[in-house]
């Protein structure tokens, strides 16, 4: 499966959510985005592409791969999202950030991918619906939406480089307050999986 992960705002989770399908469940990564630390830290999964640089022939290529964009569309995007089974938006559930969420929707909704946005950092319901009534108001059509409510689970996965499903694994307390994180990424991986196959 290839998946790409792209919002044109910076600072909503395109990252963190790579980073989180990556050392979760196994996924290669491509990271698109100069001012992006994915390679850094996961140098052995991720190849980091510059900004003159064509994306690679991905032929013959049998591992599920995400591609981490920065915030702009080229043409690797527009390679990416033709290659793609699925294309995640993730976005920061506030009117602020809802017109780029917004613009970037209409960008890819003409290459008929299946869609998912992810509501990240979630602290009030309230902001989600109406963010998701702008971007249907707008659009004329609603994605379908998972929410990553704010937990500093997700920062310390990052911090550790590890991910909040392994987290969760470990004995005693600690593993089990990483469980409600871990079990949103597994429906996060469930819900991208159903929307490929549809």
């Amino acid at each position: 499966m290839k998946i790409t992960v792209c919002n044109f705002k910076g600072g909503v989770g395109k990252s963190l959510i790579s980073h989180q399908l990556i050392t979760s469940f196994g996924y290669g990564g491509i990271e698109i985005d100069p001012y992006g630390s994915l390679h850094d830290r996961l140098p052995n999964d991720v190849i980091k592409i510059g900004l003159q640089d064509p994306l690679p022939s991905l032929e013959g290529i049998t591992e599920d791969v995400v591609f981490d964009f920065g915030g702009f569309a080229d043409k690797k995007l527009k390679d990416a999202l033709s290659l793609s089974d699925c294309v995640v938006v993730p976005t920061i559930a506030t009117l602020e950030s809802v017109q780029a969420t917004i613009d970037t929707i209409n960008f890819i909704k003409d290459f008929n991918k299946p869609m998912l946005v992810v509501a990240n950092m979630m602290r009030k319901k309230q902001n989600l619906d109406e963010s998701m009534r702008a971007i249907n108001d707008t659009l004329g059509f609603m994605p379908e939406v998972v929410e990553l409510p704010f937990s500093d689970a997700f920062q310390t996965a990052i911090n550790e480089n590890t991910s909040v499903v392994e987290l969760s694994k470990q004995k005693g307390l600690l593993g089990y307050s990483y469980r409600p994180a871990a079990a949103i990424i597994n429906n996060l991986q469930r819900t991208i999986i159903k929307l490929s196959n549809n």
